[in-house]
């Protein structure tokens, strides 16, 4: 779509941005060689590239567009900071070279959580409307910016210093583990000391994982008793313990972020109110957010919410011009190479 056309359709130009809709095939075509091949995904280009593979190589990227592809029809970018549309320098540089961030290497991928995560609400940072987010996530009026982690990380005059609160929550919880495994990660947080404190799981294609009864499933896994037993205290009230000890399965990173929630909330004052986010994709995860729900104790179900990404998409037409870069990218963001958001344009 030339830029006349779009501007003629009140879209915006979109040639800044990481690659979208407008600018990929969907389709994938495939050069059987040997060694087998695939061509660029960006419209028009002429190059026919090895993916990567499960044995180390890395895979050939595009000569004239960054990327490389992979037979599963997405792709990445060999330099991370394409991928981004809001300070890429505080991401290649700080965030993504910090030891405190857990696996680093994602930020480039199309279908990657971390990139996405990282440029909306980094994005509504600058544009001083973090307090809007607040009030969707929370359900109440917030009018005062919260300081914003990611990955427990401080945004909030760009310090990325680690989270003390997390900090002390890890130590509560996760200094004696059964298995070698990552420690918990709130993807992002919101937070107005002596207020109110929120933790976001975000989703973009990836599900919430489940542990069910029954043997570890991997080497970096828990069962769902131990599951239960590491993360409980009889000082925590939002989930009903009844409930907890007869589910026959457990969304666990919604569990322990609830958990670390409201312990966090305790450790910064006695007012200090909990809240949970499972951000994902309208119409994703609905069944998975459900069944997390009904493990909640009543008086406290509020406190829990399952967002969308396209409400964020809405409340930046709120801001207006100030997030219109983000606006577009949300527009046209695709995953598999295809929209990744019904946001009613095409």
């Amino acid at each position: 779509m030339s830029d006349a056309t779009t501007r003629r359709a009140g879209v915006p130009n979109f040639s800044s941005l990481p690659y979208g809709a407008f600018d990929l095939n969907p389709h994938v075509q495939l050069h059987p060689g040997p060694p087998e091949r695939i061509r660029c995904f960006v419209k028009g280009c002429k190059w026919f590239l090895r993916p990567p593979t499960r044995h180390g190589f890395r895979g050939d990227a595009c000569p004239d567009h960054g990327i490389r592809v992979h037979k599963s029809g997405t792709y990445s970018y060999r330099d991370p900071g394409r991928n981004t549309i809001v300070s890429p320098e505080l991401l290649t540089h700080g965030v993504m070279r910090h030891e405190f961030k857990f696996e680093s290497g994602r930020f480039g991928n199309e279908r990657g959580e971390d990139a996405i995560t990282f440029n909306v609400f980094r994005s509504f940072q600058e544009a001083g409307a973090l307090h809007l987010v607040a009030s969707l996530f929370t359900g109440t009026e917030v009018v005062r910016e919260p300081r914003l982690f990611l990955w427990g990380l401080e945004m909030t005059g760009d310090t990325l210093e680690p989270w003390d609160l997390l900090i002390a929550a890890r130590e509560r919880f996760e200094t004696a583990l059964p298995v070698k495994r990552p420690m918990t990660e709130p993807d992002i947080a919101l937070h107005l000391p002596g207020e109110w404190l929120l933790l976001c799981e975000a989703k973009f294609t990836s599900a919430n994982p489940v542990y069910a009864r029954g043997p570890r499933k991997d080497a970096q896994s828990l069962t769902l008793d131990e599951l239960v037993g590491i993360y409980s205290d009889p000082a925590l009230v939002m989930l009903d313990d009844a409930k907890v000890a007869a589910a026959d399965r457990i969304e666990y990173q919604l569990f322990r972020n609830v958990r670390f929630a409201e312990t966090m909330a305790r450790l910064d004052g006695p007012n200090t109110q909990p809240f949970f986010v499972n951000l994902t994709r309208l119409g994703a995860e609905n069944d998975t957010f459900e069944h997390f729900f009904r493990l909640l104790r009543p008086g406290h179900a509020r406190r829990v919410r399952h967002v969308f990404w396209e409400q964020l998409f809405t409340l930046s037409q709120l801001v207006g011009g100030r997030l219109g870069h983000l606006q577009r990218y949300l527009i046209t963001k695709t995953a598999g190479l295809r929209l990744a958001f019904n946001l009613g344009y095409f």
